[in-house]
């Protein structure tokens, strides 16, 4: 995913909403403050009796354009803030599930796994700053453009003026050119440290009775405190870069505003200069003197989201190639071997036959069935599919919301579902029955339980292709004949199983056998 398609994805949808937002602000706020200062320059001009820029010659409408026109641009503020508060949202959600969509994208047996806190990181603080880097254009622009049009009123106006008021923009500009490096690197150093830690942390309070009784528990202090002496050093360089930067531009307008002051003297004496223009020279260096403020930060913005667009930059493999085809209730499947220099491997089936993958690696077996599940997927999305892993994966809720999984809840389905996984009889001895937690990850329900709950889900859902990496080797004797009798050979399913177990064969329409 390349930087560029970063940004695009997360304007996806948005790009009217933000350009609109972004112009009404510009529009506004440079017009009211520009028609203030020359207001407040012509009242002044008329006092000494010379010429006015609005043309306006009645001292009641000049005050009164004074005072109204920047309750404009406060009042559009008013009103843009709760659109930017939307827009921002927008943004941060475009972003994430961009990241969640590429994910899946990944190809079978080889996708990233990244930690807890690379996670973290990601979906928290990468997406943040990226949404505040294109926010950053909405608050900065309109400053930029004020200024733009600001310079331009003063070389109308007094074009030696309006140089001694740029000159501190081109030395703001350089100083920011030249931290830049120092302002990203430090940015990076600060975002891996960050993961780190969150990902020793788990690690630690994960297993926290094994630390508990490790004899180097000052050693793992020492590593601690180095890991987060590490990130603060980077992020308070980061910080102090950054303040220095707007303190120097804070600071600009006093040096600036002095200057002029000097020089209008002797041109005033001359009449060569007013108190009007020297009034709307001091009302507008206000804006004007947070002009490289605003080019600044907007630089450095742009350079801290692009560290976090560079983390976000992922490869992605590409989908191993495959095809698939399914009509009439006849599915045909062609997908590269997991067994090196083996041929492809060809399946034909019919609904009701189960397709039983034996021999090689296990491994290999559970990549040969992803592999079938994802050229399913591709080629054939009106079609559902489901896959169970070896070890399904439960969230943190009942075993009723993780089986019906976002569909529904219907008592009939379900208990068909759980007729067929044999799970009624676990689930009455629990106090709580369909309403049981099964703690994060399936914790609080046995292996064969877990494996259980991810088949009823996918057969709740529907499934015209099921993919089952084991079936039945976590549980009883008794519960594995129920299950075979009541999962396999179902009239309206094409199920795939990858299994060595000895009791399968005899169930299976077709075995499909790897090389060991």
């Amino acid at each position: 995913m390349k930087k560029n398609t970063i940004y695009h994805t997360a304007l996806s949808g948005e790009r009217c909403f933000y350009y609109g937002v972004i112009v009404l602000e510009i529009i506004t706020y440079t017009f009211s403050f520009l028609v203030s200062g020359l207001a407040k320059k012509d009242i002044f001009n008329l006092l000494e009796g010379k010429p006015v820029t609005l043309g306006i010659h009645s001292f009641g409408t000049l005050i009164g354009l004074n005072v109204t026109v920047p309750l404009l641009i406060n009042m559009v503020k008013q009103m843009n803030a709760g659109l930017t508060a939307k827009l921002q949202v927008r943004l941060k959600r475009n972003i994430k599930m961009n990241l969640y969509e590429n994910f899946f994208r990944e190809k079978p047996g080889t996708a990233y796994t990244m930690g807890y806190g690379e996670t973290i990181s990601f979906f928290r603080n990468e997406c943040e700053d990226l949404a505040a880097g294109l926010m950053e254009y909405y608050y900065q622009l309109p400053a930029i453009s004020l200024g733009a049009g600001i310079l331009f009123v003063m070389l109308y106006v007094n074009p030696v003026f309006a140089v001694i008021s740029v000159a501190p923009a081109f030395g703001m500009a350089a100083l920011t050119r030249y931290l830049g490096r120092r302002i990203m690197a430090n940015r990076e150093d600060a975002r891996r440290s960050t993961g780190e830690i969150t990902t020793w942390l788990e690690n630690m309070l994960g297993n926290i009775e094994y630390f508990k009784l490790a004899a180097e528990k000052d050693s793992l202090g020492n590593i601690f405190a180095e890991k987060c002496r590490q990130r603060s050093e980077s992020e308070i360089r980061d910080r102090v870069l950054d303040r220095i930067l707007s303190i120097i531009s804070e600071n600009s307008a006093g040096l600036v505003m002095g200057i002029v002051l000097l020089v209008s003297i002797p041109l005033y004496r001359r009449n060569l200069f007013s108190v009007g223009e020297f009034v709307m020279f001091e009302y507008y260096y206000a804006f004007l003197a947070s002009l490289p403020d605003a080019v600044g930060k907007l630089a450095r913005r742009k350079k801290q989201s692009e560290v976090s667009a560079g983390r976000l930059q992922r490869s992605g493999s590409e989908a191993y190639a495959g095809s698939a085809e399914y009509c009439g209730g006849e599915l045909q499947i062609c997908v590269e071997s997991p067994v090196p220099m083996e041929r492809e491997i060809t399946v034909k089936a019919h609904r009701g036959e189960t397709i039983l993958l034996r021999g090689g690696k296990e491994r290999e077996r559970g990549l040969l069935l992803q592999r079938l599940f994802q050229a399913c997927t591709d080629c054939l999305p009106q079609v559902k599919c489901g896959y169970v892993p070896g070890q399904p994966v439960l969230f943190h809720t009942s075993v009723r919301e993780g089986i019906c999984f976002g569909e529904p809840f219907s008592r009939e389905r379900f208990d068909q579902v759980l007729k067929k996984t044999d799970l009624a009889a676990d689930l009455a001895e629990f106090k709580e029955g369909i309403e049981r937690q099964v703690g994060k990850r399936g914790g609080t329900v046995s292996g064969g339980q877990r494996k259980r709950i991810g088949i009823a889900a996918a057969l709740y859902s529907g499934v015209e292709l099921l993919f089952l990496e084991g079936l039945s080797e976590d549980v009883d004797r008794r519960t594995e004949e129920i299950m075979l009798s009541n999962i396999l050979g179902d009239p309206e399913k094409i199920i795939f199983v990858a299994s060595d177990s000895e009791r399968l064969p005899g169930r299976a329409s077709q075995i499909v056998t790897l090389r060991d």
